[in-house]
C-alpha cells in the first residue's frame, strides 16, 4: 500500500457527540487539560465509535510515556468499531499543541513496533488521524499506509510547514 498523508485545516466540534452521549463537563475539559485524547469518529447519523485499537493504544502510551497525559473522551464504557484484519486501526488522537506532534509520531511508531513483534514479515497497514491544535487554528493529519514505514514517512516532511 502506498503511504498517504493528508493535511487539512479543520475545526473539530464535538458538540453533537457531547449531546448524544450526555458527556459530562469533566470529560469535556479533557480537551483543555490532557496532552493526548483519543476521540470517537462519527458513523452513520447518530453513532460515535472509537477505533478498535483505542484501549490498547492508550494503555501502551501510559506505560511507555509517563511524561505526558493520555485519556479517552468518554465518561464510561465506549463503543468500539471492530474491523477484522491484521491492519492497525489506531484511534483519532487529539493533540493539545503542535509541540507534541513529534512525540505523538514517536509513540505511534513504538506502538506499531509492539503490534508487529513476532509478525515482522507480514504486511500491515495503519490508519490513523491526528488533530493538532496550533495557536489559533487546527490541523487534521490523516495517515493511511504501510505500518512499517510510518515513522520514516513523517521524518521526510517538515512538520513545521504543515
Amino acid at each position: 500500500m502506498e503511504e498517504k498523508i493528508k493535511v487539512i485545516n479543520s475545526n473539530t466540534s464535538f458538540s453533537e457527540y457531547f449531546e448524544l452521549e450526555s458527556i459530562s463537563d469533566n470529560t469535556r475539559k479533557k480537551l483543555e487539560t490532557v496532552d493526548f485524547v483519543a476521540v470517537p469518529a462519527k458513523y452513520g447519523d447518530n453513532d460515535f465509535c472509537f477505533a478498535q485499537e483505542t484501549i490498547e493504544f492508550i494503555k501502551f502510551c501510559r506505560q511507555n510515556d509517563t511524561h505526558h497525559s493520555y485519556d479517552i473522551l468518554a465518561d464510561a464504557d465506549i463503543k468500539v468499531r471492530s474491523l477484522h484484519s491484521f491492519d492497525i486501526w489506531a484511534p483519532i488522537i487529539w493533540i493539545a499543541t503542535e509541540i507534541l506532534l513529534p512525540i505523538a509520531i514517536n509513540v505511534v511508531g513504538d506502538f506499531i513496533k509492539s503490534k508487529l513483534k513476532g509478525r515482522e514479515k507480514e504486511n500491515a497497514n495503519i490508519d490513523i488521524t491526528m488533530i493538532v491544535k496550533r495557536k489559533h487554528e487546527e490541523k487534521t493529519i490523516h495517515y493511511s499506509g504501510d505500518a512499517k514505514t510510518f515513522k520514516e514517512t513523517f521524518e521526510k516532511i517538515d512538520l513545521n510547514k504543515m
